[in-house]
């Protein structure tokens, strides 16, 4: 019993030590070139793909500018990408330290995740939707430089 116990609280420190860690492995998502029937519009496609590469080189103010040209065109299509658009606004509105925009793109990018457990398993999205709704228990601390004005 006492070694099940110690192998759970160690399993525990793991994991919560990890988690921070973690949230800085998520990057942005390219859209599939289908979904089903669907086809992706190639203009959001091509907009979301230049936020991604942005992205990567770190000039997260001109991935913005795209992820949110790329949003607006899935929201006017209706396209089966918006989930993945938000998400990737998100992860930059975080590394931009936007943190209450963010949670607007991950509460959307999880609303049209479309089954996406990129988007649904996210860390980052699960901490922006527990660190800013104190009704919604975190379970882990959110990293200590993802500070939400009025989550104290």
């Amino acid at each position: 019993m006492k070694q099940i116990l110690f192998y759970m609280l160690l399993f525990f420190l793991m994991t919560s030590v990890s988690v921070q860690s973690d949230t800085k492995l998520e990057t942005p998502i390219a859209l599939p070139e289908t979904e089903g029937s669907k086809n992706f519009d190639l203009e959001i496609s091509m907009a979301n793909q230049k936020g991604i590469r942005q992205f990567k080189s770190k000039l997260f103010s001109e991935a913005r500018e795209s992820f949110l040209k790329a949003k607006s065109l899935a929201q006017q299509f209706r396209d089966p990408g918006l989930g993945i658009t938000s998400f990737n606004l998100g992860l930059t509105l975080h590394k931009l330290n936007l943190h209450e925009n963010a949670v607007e793109a991950f509460l959307s990018a999880k609303k049209y995740a479309r089954g996406n457990s990129l988007i649904l398993d996210s860390k980052l999205v699960r901490f922006h939707e527990c660190g800013f709704n104190p009704n919604i228990p975190c379970g882990e601390k959110p990293p200590a430089s993802m500070h939400i004005e009025g989550s104290d």
